[in-house]
């Protein structure tokens, strides 16, 4: 299939499920609930784009096709920052407070990643940091909700499971400011991160600095995946999918792959939003965090991708 037409594809379903979703749902089809609905819709657009460009950007640098944007433990951080403001309002002065907190924390591991892959660990070494940040800030995340008022827990355990609810354009405007800015740097180095995921001796034989390019990634990486877990929580699965599922069609090059995982991520993610409100469970509305439809749906779906190419693989 010609890539420039699978990617007017990808164009023409990513733009009609945010067209769409407001007008699905359980709710009244009013003008007033359509105009709640659409700052939801936004927010998913540009959370699932960003989440499947990191999610590439990831297996591309640390040459691991089961890298997501969470391998590093930079979501564990960014999630520890905001779950503490939101579990104690007190410390939550404003709106823009779990964001900042959650920033804060990304940007201290990012930093502390970028040191420590300076050093000689290797991708494997890298992967093992990241495994230990998870778990350090997991354990952190756990006593904050032991600690936790009780009357605060519904809401605390919903974001952990990934929800996007909003009535207002802001946290939309955050995610995509971190994504369009990500976005514009990545594409700066896709000719980069082709030579890099061919080999790396070839890569820094034809001038590409290997140790900025890691910088630059994981740095970008680190924006896109605190932008969307401080607003919406972790969402799982697309950032492991959606490169999967293109790379048969696609191929590796990243001038056609960045713009394909944005299109099909933020579609995908849109779609399943609009699915975890419209769905009813026994008889009524069920408006479930839209991570779990992520995981019933996208855990299958890539089950599938790794068995067909199971076939395929010679034996």
């Amino acid at each position: 299939m010609n890539k420039l037409f699978l990617l007017a594809l990808l164009a023409a379903f990513s733009i009609a499920t945010i067209w769409m979703a407001p007008y699905f749902g359980a709710a009244e089809y009013s003008e007033e609930i359509r105009a709640l609905r659409l700052p939801r819709a936004t927010l998913a657009w540009f959370s699932g784009g960003a989440l499947a460009v990191a999610g590439l950007l990831m297996q591309t640098l640390l040459r691991n096709d089961l890298a997501t944007p969470f391998t590093l433990g930079i979501a564990s951080s960014a999630s520890f920052g905001a779950f503490v403001c939101f579990a104690f309002p007190a410390i939550s002065a404003t709106m823009w407070a779990p964001p900042l907190l959650g920033f804060i924390c990304a940007i201290a591991t990012i930093v502390l990643i970028i040191k420590l892959s300076s050093s000689n660990l290797g991708h494997n070494g890298i992967l093992l940091v990241g495994i230990t940040i998870n778990f350090v800030f997991g354990a952190a995340l756990m006593i904050v909700r032991h600690l936790a008022p009780p009357y605060r827990m519904t809401k605390l355990e919903h974001w952990l499971m990934g929800s996007i609810e909003t009535s207002s354009f802001e946290p939309a405007w955050v995610v995509a400011a971190a994504a369009l800015l990500s976005l514009a740097i990545i594409w700066t180095k896709r000719h980069d991160l082709d030579q890099y995921s061919f080999d790396i001796k070839v890569a820094q034989a034809r001038g590409v600095n290997i140790p900025k390019l890691m910088n630059v990634g994981l740095a970008t990486n680190g924006l896109l995946t605190a932008a969307v877990v401080t607003q919406c929580g972790p969402i799982a699965f697309i950032g492991l999918l959606v490169p999967h599922a293109l790379r048969p069609f696609i191929g590796h090059s990243h001038k056609y792959m960045l713009p394909a995982c944005w299109l099909l991520g933020s579609g995908f993610l849109v779609f399943a939003d609009t699915l975890s409100r419209s769905l009813l469970i026994f008889g009524r509305s069920s408006d479930i965090p839209v991570g779990i439809i992520t995981a019933l749906v996208g855990g299958p779906a890539f089950l599938l991708i790794v068995l067909r190419k199971s076939k395929k693989a010679p034996h």
